[in-house]
């Protein structure tokens, strides 16, 4: 199994153990055509599981409806499944499905439906509670897996491409653990009493009545106010010393002397 997959199916189990009480040794309800999709890809469901499971200790079952579907199907591949059923599962009967389940069976069903001809409906009523026994279910089959997502606290098993996943919990599984949060933290973890209650409540609507209440920030009523420091200098050591640009000193002219006229006759 590779780490992406080995991370998520320890996040998954961690959840269910935490929220769901579903710990080792694990149960496992194989369904038929999970059992013949692996007996086509040649896929070891035992080492498979072990490994999804992360080592854990399980027991895998299956119902004696499934058998007797496998067995009224021809076909090798389905008396395969059938026959790794009756060596490898523990099997679980009808009537042990309704003493465990109190499933309510429809009167309209003939005789024979009701000695338990239906698998999807033997595994559906198994865990229609809300999964008490905590079943680990391996199907291939949708709409199962549809009717099962909407039961809270209830694993999926599905193979992928000889891939073996365990599916995240479902969005019912994960609303069912929020309401009960949310309970837990009304309640306080389920020890508080009513009066206890009803003292935090009082205690919250004074304090929201506080914070509507406008502050008076005056002087009178708060005291002197802290006064605003002035945003000092800047520290002259950090700063950048300004650099004076020197204009260039315009030329002097020079001046040219007149002689006066008359000065050569008088040397002379």
């Amino acid at each position: 199994m590779r780490h992406g997959r080995a991370k998520l199916a320890r996040k998954t189990l961690k959840f269910y153990s935490i929220n769901a009480n579903i710990k080792p040794p694990y149960k496992v309800i194989l369904d038929g055509n999970f059992m013949v999709a692996a007996i086509k890809q040649k896929l070891p469901i035992t080492e498979r599981l072990k490994k999804l499971l992360q080592d854990e200790s399980f027991t895998i079952y299956t119902t004696r409806s499934i058998l007797d579907e496998l067995n009224s199907i021809p076909g090798e591949c389905f008396q395969q499944a059938r026959q790794f059923g009756l060596d490898e599962c523990d099997i679980i009967e009808r009537e042990d499905i309704l003493t465990s389940s109190s499933a309510n069976i429809d009167d309209s069903r003939t005789s024979n439906q009701k000695l338990g001809s239906i698998p999807k409906e033997d595994i559906f009523a198994l865990v229609k509670n809300g999964n008490p026994n905590g079943w680990f279910i391996a199907t291939q089959d949708e709409d199962l897996s549809d009717k099962i997502r909407g039961i809270v606290n209830v694993p999926l098993i599905r193979l992928a491409r000889a891939v073996l996943l365990l599916e995240g919990p479902s969005s019912a599984t994960r609303k069912d653990v929020q309401y009960r949060e949310k309970g837990k933290q009304m309640t306080g973890g389920g020890t508080m009493t009513h009066d206890e209650r009803e003292l935090i409540s009082k205690l919250k609507n004074v304090e929201k009545k506080s914070k509507e209440i406008p502050i008076d920030h005056t002087a009178d009523s708060v005291g002197q106010l802290r006064r605003k420091r002035k945003a000092k200098e800047p520290n002259p050591l950090s700063c950048k010393k300004k650099t004076k640009i020197e204009e260039p000193k315009p030329e002097k002219k020079k001046r040219i002397r007149k002689r006066k006229k008359g000065s050569k006759e008088d040397e002379s």
